[in-house]
């Protein structure tokens, strides 16, 4: 990918999305989505989402990517912003109605531990007998049962609380846990109030714990309004563009969204590493239609490990990854 400039940044933050709709616009677009510190965020208050699709959007924000799943198959979702890897690869476990049409980001050290401070929590020992809350079925869940088994702990050594961030923050304000592992911004005001982050990712990441975030479409809305799709990606690949090319303005926008100071707006979405829509469409990523990159394999080794888990009942072979990864319309918004 060549460096974006400001100036690069900034054309391209203004150029239209489309300059004609093949296929007619739906009336309206159901959109699940999460309230992070991310480029996703510029997109949805700029309202450029909505010009993408071409059609008013109706926000739902949700508790972790599980309940977009359920969504999914009550058909009161049409797209899933940056759901987790995770719950998407339950929910292609199972044959639910959705395929990957996108990538938002590779997690890493974005979403981490954070121990009480007051707790003196120094090594995974010291998480015996405490309590840990997390979003079950969400990305940090799968982080969080990964480090309990790499460190020899389980659930009968720690006390694993099923908690959506809004709660995790109500709880720790109350002294009732001790640790949580969540994403920001729930994650940043826990550490603001009195928390310590407690390093796993690097570890979890080389024993095959990588999480990403993606971008999910139900089969139905995929096959009607393919435009809109193209045009929801090129929308979040505008505010990505402005996320590389002014930084601050971003931050600025980010803040207002996702309700934190611009200041650590820009230190949390330092923290990901957000994908060029050119680049997801590579090996390592969703690949080519017909050849998939290997993020099916990614998919697959997390719903292994949730069938070890007994969160879903079986995993089916790597194809079925492969074959729910659907890059036609990255091809079209990078055109």
């Amino acid at each position: 990918m060549p460096q974006l400039t400001r100036r690069s940044a900034l054309a391209a933050a203004t150029l239209p999305l489309f300059a004609f709709r093949a296929h007619a616009a739906p009336a309206k677009a159901n959109v699940g989505f999460f309230t992070e510190a991310k480029p996703t965020m510029i997109a949805k208050g700029q309202g450029w989402f909505a010009e993408g699709v071409g059609a008013p959007i109706t926000w739902t924000e949700y508790g972790s990517g599980a309940e977009i799943n359920t969504a999914m198959v009550g058909g009161s979702c049409d797209i899933g912003l940056a759901t987790g890897s995770v719950a998407t690869a339950a929910g292609i476990a199972q044959g639910l109605p959705f395929q990957v049409v996108g990538l938002v980001d590779n997690i890493g050290p974005a979403e981490e531990m954070t121990v009480r401070t007051a707790a003196n929590i120094r090594t995974p020992a010291d998480f015996k007998g405490k309590k840990v809350a997390t979003p079950f079925g969400s990305t940090s869940h799968f982080r969080l049962l990964g480090f309990l088994k790499t460190n020899g702990l389980t659930q009968r050594d720690v006390t694993v609380l099923d908690m959506k961030p809004a709660a995790i923050q109500a709880a720790w304000s109350k002294g009732e846990i001790d640790a949580a592992y969540v994403w920001a911004p729930a994650k940043s005001k826990i550490i603001e109030a009195g928390g310590t982050p407690f390093t796993t990712w690097d570890k979890l990441d080389k024993a095959g714990y990588a999480i990403a975030d993606v971008i999910i479409v139900h089969n139905d809305f995929a096959k009607s309004h393919p435009d809109s799709v193209v045009g929801f990606l090129k929308a979040y690949g505008r505010a990505l563009a402005m996320w590389r090319g002014s930084p601050e303005e971003a931050a600025k926008l980010v803040a207002q969204q996702a309700g934190v100071t611009p200041e650590t707006a820009m230190a949390e979405m330092k923290a990901y590493d957000f994908v060029d829509l050119a680049a997801q469409t590579g090996e390592a990523w969703l690949g080519t239609p017909g050849k998939p990159g290997r993020f099916a394999e990614v998919l697959k080794g997390t719903a292994d490990f949730l069938v070890e888990q007994r969160s879903i009942r079986s995993a089916p072979a790597v194809g079925a990854f492969g074959s729910a990864l659907n890059s036609s319309f990255l091809q079209k918004a990078v055109a």
